[in-house]
């Protein structure tokens, strides 16, 4: 299982897997030329990829999804029912095989078997993945700001989290953002702080080292000292995890 995380944050979200013969975009929320200079970077062809989730129809996930599906790679769209209404119809009348999701149904890819888990997010239908082969176990968990105890079970032990720690609360509340902007990113349907993620990850990581990747990080209310200090304060012990920080500008494979 090889992992690309080509951007994550506020500006723009894209993961990148490979699996056996399979390879899947997750979300494609930076410029179609930006997609063909990492997929460049990482010495990927991009017309390989037919295969492609989307989390929710946000901006930042969505960006280059028309001009992706106009080059003509894209033969399979996977993305729940209220994603899907929510989406620009010309965009969907674009969809060559449309695949619709729910939360908690699982099903095949390959060799990968995907359970589909319910985000709270001010978004129709959000939905995280977990992703699974024979041998690994990656989630997949951005844009939500709660998780509820009953998928923990489904969440834990995993190789791999690409798992926000989106800002620092009172950084974020000392910004110029408008009030009404910071009570929607710290409510239920916004975004994990760096405690929440951590005090998570915490209690999801029991039996193995995991690796995280931090994703979602805000570029003017949080930095890697903010998370770095909350992994310390939650974690009961901080050497079960190995950190990655993902930023707007991608990250080096991670292979499983």
């Amino acid at each position: 299982m090889e992992v690309f995380v080509m951007a994550s944050g506020s500006k723009g979200n894209m993961t990148y897997l490979k699996v056996g013969d399979i390879r899947v975009f997750i979300d494609a929320g930076i410029s179609y030329l930006k997609m063909k200079n990492k997929m460049l970077e990482y010495q990927e062809n991009i017309y390989d990829v037919k295969t492609l989730f989307i989390t929710h129809e946000h901006h930042d996930h969505i960006t280059g999804l028309k001009m992706l599906l106009k080059q003509g790679g894209i033969e399979d769209v996977y993305l729940t029912q209220g994603t899907y209404n929510s989406l620009p119809v010309d965009v969907v009348k674009m969809f060559i095989n449309t695949h619709i999701i729910s939360a908690d149904i699982k099903f095949l890819l390959g060799e990968m078997k995907i359970t589909p888990f319910m985000l709270s997010h001010d978004a129709a239908e959000p939905v995280g993945f977990v992703i699974e082969n024979h041998v690994k176990k990656m989630v997949i968990l951005t844009d939500s700001g709660y998780v509820d105890q009953s998928y923990y079970e489904l969440l834990r032990d995993a190789d791999l989290y690409i798992l926000e720690a989106n800002h620092n609360p009172f950084t974020l509340f000392q910004s110029a953002r408008p009030f009404l902007l910071k009570k929607r990113i710290v409510s239920e349907r916004g975004h994990l702080s760096n405690e929440d993620a951590a005090r998570l990850m915490n209690a999801l990581i029991k039996n193995k080292v995991s690796k995280w990747v931090v994703a979602h990080i805000s570029e003017d209310c949080n930095c890697i000292e903010d998370i770095d200090m909350a992994i310390i304060k939650e974690f009961d012990d901080p050497t079960k995890v190995e950190v990655f920080y993902a930023s707007q500008d991608g990250l080096p494979v991670i292979i499983l």
